[in-house]
């Protein structure tokens, strides 16, 4: 059977490209309304996550598109930067999958991920990707009463602490360095802090005097062990704590990162946190 080659030219040729190879349609960027909180559906939870830093927990994602995640964050510092993880790392890699799950049907509801959740998460997570501040809080209030009904620890950061005051005592505030931890400890929150991705000790001090230490789990990696952040449980901003700081780990530092150096002691022994699997490491 001999093979038969038509050789197509001008508009006929232009027509058959069109049709066999349909142009995409143009990627738009969606500009949010200053003020203008996202719908309930904007908020994707999934039952356990392969993080093996934060443990098998319930995840909540912001956005329904990833413009939509994008701009839950303008205003902070690691967005304008390109240097969050979250954003521009694995968890926004992940984000995107279930953006295309869900188009095909995926339920992404909280009620489907607590009935699935594994027995052993301790806590939930706010949020892997996005700003929970940019949700109304009739929505977060209804998500914290599910998930401490489920006997689970709300845990989560805020970027956008400053104008969102009515989480302290809930959720950390999220700090871009030491200089403004201070100010969040005065609002009524607790802290975390991007350090330096060169910052190799266990402990540091902030300017005003605040107590801080490295993430535990990072710290336990780090030594070659394993802890994750359903062990520990520090960063519940509604419990007492100190200061909780994470070297940058960014797609444009991890390369800079540097183990955190051993130690004997922990210089934080007050906070009393019943776990063996605490108690066993050198932290």
């Amino acid at each position: 059977m001999s093979n038969l080659t038509v050789e197509l030219t001008g508009k006929e040729r232009d027509e058959y490209i069109a049709k066999r190879f349909p142009k995409k349609k143009p990627c738009t960027t969606v500009q949010p309304v200053k003020g203008e909180k996202l719908p309930d559906e904007a908020a994707m939870w999934t039952p356990t996550t392969s993080n093996e830093k934060t443990g098998p927990v319930p995840t909540m994602y912001v956005g329904r598109t990833r413009e939509e995640s994008l701009s839950s964050c303008i205003g902070c510092k690691q967005l304008e930067d390109k240097s969050c993880y979250a954003q521009f790392g694995t968890p926004g890699f992940g984000h995107t999958s279930m953006i295309r799950a869900a188009k095909r049907g995926k339920d992404y509801s909280l009620k489907r991920a607590l009935l699935e959740s594994k027995r052993v998460a301790k806590m939930a997570r706010f949020t892997a990707v996005g700003d929970l501040t940019a949700m109304t809080d009739k929505y977060m209030q209804k998500a914290l009463k599910a998930v401490k009904s489920y006997g689970l620890a709300p845990v989560g950061y805020i970027h956008m602490w400053r104008e969102n005051k009515q989480w302290a005592g809930v959720f950390m505030a999220s700090c871009d360095d030491l200089s403004q931890v201070d100010e969040a400890l005065e609002a009524g929150f607790r802290a975390t802090v991007v350090l330096p991705p060169t910052h190799t000790e266990r402990e540091f001090t902030t300017p005003g005097g605040a107590k801080g230490i490295v993430c535990p789990a990072m710290v336990a990696k780090d030594m070659g062990k394993s802890l994750t952040c359903n062990d520990c449980l520090l960063c519940d901003g509604s419990q007492p704590g100190p200061v909780i700081g994470f070297p940058n780990h960014g797609p444009k530092h991890r390369h800079l990162r540097q183990p955190i150096k051993s130690k004997n002691k922990s210089g934080w022994r007050s906070v009393e946190l019943k776990r063996a699997s605490i108690e066993d490491l050198d932290i």
